[in-house]
């Protein structure tokens, strides 16, 4: 009969998520992992198979996050538009150094150069685009939004705008980076906002 599972594999994956902002993934080693939830590396390489297994399961795990991080904003607010500031600042109230953001950068590189990281990064990128979608549309029933806007163009344009201020931030530093981010969030959503 199998032991139990002490440790669970979201642990193991939140940890992962903290070592890649400190280390990247070039750094990053199964004992760095390990280290933090108390298990050895040959622990994490029967439940994951391999470094690369593990990130492999850190990327799967993205369009999930991003799904729950919107529901979870949307129970804290009452307008859509709100809901989506409130997710976009949640998901990198956690960055306090351009560092780790440069780290998670290094991510990217998979992203691109490898089809199963790649097939992730667009689950993610779907994740967060349909969601604005949806954001977007209940902002227009409500009154917050203009009802001549292009919401699927809004949408695609928010993943650009929160991936942009992420790596402008990550070299120039300009103020926080929920400050930042707020403010260019602002500055696109702007033009479509229903003047009272």
């Amino acid at each position: 009969m199998a032991r139990p599972r002490l440790v669970s594999d979201d642990a193991i994956l939140d940890a992962t998520r903290q070592v890649l902002a400190e280390l990247g993934p070039t750094k990053l080693t199964l004992a760095a992992v390990g280290a933090r939830v108390g298990l050895a590396p040959p622990t994490l390489m029967q439940r994951f198979g391999s470094k690369r297994g593990l990130l492999l399961a850190s990327a799967a795990r993205s369009p999930l996050m991003v799904l729950h991080g919107v529901e979870e904003a949307d129970g804290r607010n009452t307008s859509p538009l709100a809901t989506l500031r409130d997710f976009a600042l949640t998901a990198v109230a956690h960055i306090k150094h351009r560092e780790e953001l440069g780290n998670g950068l290094g991510f990217v590189q998979l992203d691109v150069a490898d089809p199963e990281f790649r097939q992730h990064a667009l689950a993610q990128s779907a994740a967060i685009v349909d969601s604005c979608t949806r954001l977007y549309r209940a902002a227009q029933e409500a009154g917050e939004l203009r009802p001549d806007t292009d919401v699927p163009a809004l949408a695609r344009h928010t993943l650009v705008c929160f991936n942009g201020a992420l790596q402008v931030w990550a070299v120039n530093g300009w103020g926080s980076l929920t400050e930042f981010l707020t403010e260019q969030l602002d500055l696109m959503i702007s033009p479509y906002l229903v003047r009272q």
